[in-house]
């Protein structure tokens, strides 16, 4: 087995599980694929993505879908539609809309209760999806108009998936989909939840304006997490990607710098195992949860 993270940009980001031991007749995820705030496309409401838009290989043959909150950057209605995926995990407050939507049954959409814990059974096996706390708005801008649900609340994820590392002894797969928060006091709930550190965590570093707003992560913020929390692997997201409509020259350094000074700070507070990677990188895990570029 092996585990390729991918960053397809922004918040979003593929997690491949591989079976190596056989051919996977052609599927391009091989076992398994998990897929993270999906914005797919060139632009959405005011925002525009500088790097290309992302081969649609890259995300195709989706099992399961994260939501992490309404907001337009992170749910991106369009994109799901082209996603298509086998099941999605909507915010908490928000499944009943979104299936509305997108027109789907609602055995592909649900939602997971802060503190709670779903089991799912998918194509490549038993997943588990379980909601932490964030310090962030959950609410859609113009739900007014959309008749999005202004109660829905912005969660992180830990999504476990068994079996994916045979080499060691803990063979679980845990994945720490941090989605956007800002600083609280139960930023580092996921060391409960999952029972040890995980093994690889999405990271938010910075935003797509230029300012971050209340409730972010800026790259010391975040690094100061990871040190809390300690995953095997920190893979910095949510920035680089979108910026707002005519502004794109404006944006200066926040379009290369959050990611390397995320890792800066990390590895300043004795953290190894964050990586930056640019648009479309990839980090691989082999059976034993080791990490190669």
């Amino acid at each position: 087995m092996s585990v390729d993270v991918t960053w397809l940009g922004h918040s979003t980001v593929t997690v491949d599980v591989r079976d190596t031991t056989g051919d996977t007749g052609g599927d391009p995820a091989g076992r398994l694929r998990i897929v993270t705030d999906p914005v797919l496309r060139a632009g959405l409401a005011h925002l525009r993505r500088r790097p290309r838009t992302p081969d649609p290989s890259a995300s195709a043959g989706c099992d399961l879908a994260l939501v992490s909150h309404l907001h337009h950057d992170h749910l991106d209605l369009p994109s799901l539609r082209r996603l298509r995926p086998a099941v999605l995990v909507t915010p908490p407050g928000a499944s009943d809309w979104v299936r509305w939507r997108l027109r789907l049954p609602a055995t592909r959409v649900l939602e997971v209760a802060v503190g709670g814990t779903a089991e799912l059974e998918l194509a490549g096996g038993a997943v588990r999806v379980s909601a932490l706390p964030a310090h962030h708005a959950g609410h859609r801008t113009g739900s007014g108009l959309s008749r999005a649900p202004r109660d829905a609340r912005a969660v992180e994820h830990l999504v476990r998936v068994p079996g994916a590392f045979p080499a060691r002894a803990e063979t679980d797969l845990l994945l720490w989909a941090v989605g956007d928060t800002g600083e609280f006091e139960a930023s580092d709930a996921v060391l409960d939840a999952a029972g040890r550190a995980p093994d690889v965590a999405l990271v938010p570093v910075g935003g797509w304006g230029h300012t971050l707003g209340p409730h972010h992560l800026d790259p010391r913020q975040a690094a100061e997490l990871v040190a809390r929390v300690r995953p095997v692997h920190s893979v910095p997201v949510h920035w680089g990607t979108l910026h707002p409509v005519a502004l794109s020259r404006t944006m200066g350094d926040r379009f290369v710098d959050p990611g390397p000074r995320f890792v800066e700070h990390a590895r300043r507070l004795g953290v190894p195992g964050a990586v930056h990677l640019p648009v479309g990188g990839r980090l691989t895990l082999d059976g034993t949860g080791q990490g190669t570029r």
